[in-house]
């Protein structure tokens, strides 16, 4: 990652922009020599954010094996017939 100031980042947003889309591995925008904040590119795929991945695997795993409602197990399958 390439590293900038707040002022640089500042002054030249859009063409910072414009490397990330053309394939920039991103920036690091730093304030009297402490990084403050990422810029990197964004993902139009969910599944690449570890967050959501996770999230998504426990949810999946919750359909199949299914939730407990406070002493009443319930899967996917039963709260459709009902």
């Amino acid at each position: 990652m390439k590293v900038v100031s707040i002022t640089e980042a500042n002054q030249r947003f859009s063409s910072l922009i414009r490397d990330l889309e053309a394939g920039g591995e991103g920036y690091l925008i730093q304030r009297r020599g402490k990084v403050v904040a990422k810029l990197v590119p964004g993902t139009s795929d969910k599944m690449d954010d570890p967050k959501w991945r996770a999230a998504y695997e426990r949810m999946s795993k919750d359909f199949k094996t299914g939730v407990d409602l406070g002493g009443m197990r319930v899967d996917r399958d039963e709260l459709y017939d009902r």
